[in-house]
């Protein structure tokens, strides 16, 4: 079940609100606007993290690593798969978040202020909880 944390998270995290998050806003987003940005953060974000990841230790500024508990195990270029989808979530989910602000701001509509302010407090939830209920010696631990 370790093997999959990295997954359950994204899922939990920024999956489940950008499904809810679409049923409501779809048609308040442009596909054609949307898709060029999210495939532009994959890019750019995956060759941060490659660089970052491949970078290691051989610098006294090590950035970061992934967890091979934590993930799947499955790597496409040296990052695990969960990272691509991280990158394709997060920023459909930051999407629909800013046009429901801006939804909310120009209309006042009620039902995109209760849709944006539960997502948001799922998403603070499912970060907090797991954080709340890991052992104390696995937190911040490889």
């Amino acid at each position: 079940m370790k093997k999959f944390y990295y997954l359950l998270t994204l899922i939990f995290v920024f999956c489940i609100p950008t499904i809810i998050a679409g049923f409501f806003l779809s048609n308040f987003i442009s596909l054609s606007a949307l898709i060029p940005f999210v495939i532009c953060v994959t890019i750019i974000g995956s060759i941060w993290d490659i660089w970052a990841t491949r970078h290691g230790k051989k610098d006294r500024v090590w950035l970061w690593q992934f967890n091979r508990n934590d993930t799947m195990g499955i790597k496409f270029l040296g990052l695990p798969c969960e990272e691509y989808l991280f990158y394709v979530v997060s920023s459909v989910y930051v999407i629909f978040m800013w046009e429901g602000m801006k939804l909310i701001i120009s209309k006042g509509t009620f039902q995109v202020y209760f849709i944006v302010i539960f997502l948001s407090c799922w998403t603070l939830i499912s970060i907090i909880v797991p954080y709340l209920f890991t052992p104390k010696g696995e937190k911040f631990r490889d």
